[in-house]
């Protein structure tokens, strides 16, 4: 379990990773709690990382209220990958999204 300051970001490339393991392709978009998106947006991705990250999958808070969504990517076709409630995919041959996205979409100081 990711403890450091991109530990969302790694999360939420669980998620698109758990999707792809599962559907063989890329998300439309994350769905993330509000604090998640929040530290998404002010702590790990630069400006121009998140722009870079939503033009592939976009990042979205869930408005639903439901205090048990934490990251679910999904698409356009119903097809869902909770990573709340299944974690890291258990086999992922291909690059990683954390891998494929690279650290320089992340701010350099995640150690607040």
């Amino acid at each position: 379990m990711p403890n450091g300051g991109d530990k969302n970001w790694v999360r939420a490339c669980g998620a698109i990773d758990g999707f792809r393991a599962r559907y063989k392709r890329w998300p439309k978009r994350v769905c993330v709690h509000p604090m998640i998106f929040r530290d998404l947006v002010e702590h790990v991705l630069t400006p121009i990382g998140f722009a870079l990250v939503s033009s592939v999958v976009a990042i979205e808070a869930d408005q639903s209220g439901d205090p048990d969504l934490t990251l679910v990517a999904m698409d356009d076709d119903g097809l869902e990958y909770d990573y709340g409630r299944l974690g890291f995919p258990e086999e992922f041959g291909e690059q990683g999204a954390r891998e494929w996205f690279g650290s320089a979409i992340l701010r350099d100081d995640l150690g607040w």
